[in-house]
Order: structure tokens, then sequence, then C-alpha cells
């Protein structure tokens, strides 16, 4: 039970960080929105797809490395802690295809001729 609430703890941690990360880079790309900057908006969404992108790398690497490697670890849980990775890594996948499909917006408009 204790490893369960210590497990969700940490993933509402890790998500409040995502979230407060992402939300610190969108006060920019909402100044640039006013503005109309789409060549900008672009590569700040496309930036950020590769962050999460890489991020998803991190996480699923640790799952290998829990499955792999569990002697390494002192715990008797290591399919849990590697499902854990998985999980976080596929929200990060998830946050990079969202990034990626708002680049492929501003792009569109870039190319309509639209913005500055």
């Amino acid at each position: 039970m204790m490893t369960q609430v210590l497990r969700l703890a940490a993933v509402f941690i890790m998500f409040s960080v995502a979230l407060a990360m992402q939300g610190c880079t969108m006060m920019g790309s909402t100044q640039r929105v006013h503005k109309g900057d789409h060549e900008k908006l672009a590569k700040d969404y496309a930036d950020q797809a590769q962050e999460f992108k890489e991020k998803a790398q991190f996480w699923d690497n640790q799952a290998e490395a829990y499955e792999h490697h569990p002697e390494i670890y002192n715990s008797t849980h290591i399919a849990e802690q590697a499902a854990h990775c998985r999980e976080v890594a596929q929200n990060y996948r998830k946050m990079a295809d969202e990034a990626a499909a708002l680049a492929s917006t501003h792009e569109n408009l870039i190319r309509r001729g639209q913005g500055p």
C-alpha cells in the first residue's frame, strides 16, 4: 500500500514539473501568438517535441535497466518500477506528438503567408 502511494506521489510530482516547464515555455509562446510570429512558434514547438522525445528515451532506458539489471537495484518490485518508467516515457511521447502537431500547424500558417 505504501509503495503504491509513493509511486502515485512520484508520478504526480513528475507531471507537475513537466507541466510547469511547459507552462514556462508557453509564456513566451503566448506573446509570439499575439505577434503572429509563426516561425518562432514552429521552432519552439519543434524544439519542445525533440526535448520530450529525449526524455521519453531516458525513461525507456531506465525501464530497460530495471529489467536487464535487477541485481543493481535493491527492490523486489522491479517489474512495477519498469512499468512505471514505461508509463512516464509514453506520456512524454504523447507530449512530443502534441508539440510536433503544433509545430506543423504553425509551419502550415507560414506556408499560407500568415505572420509577420
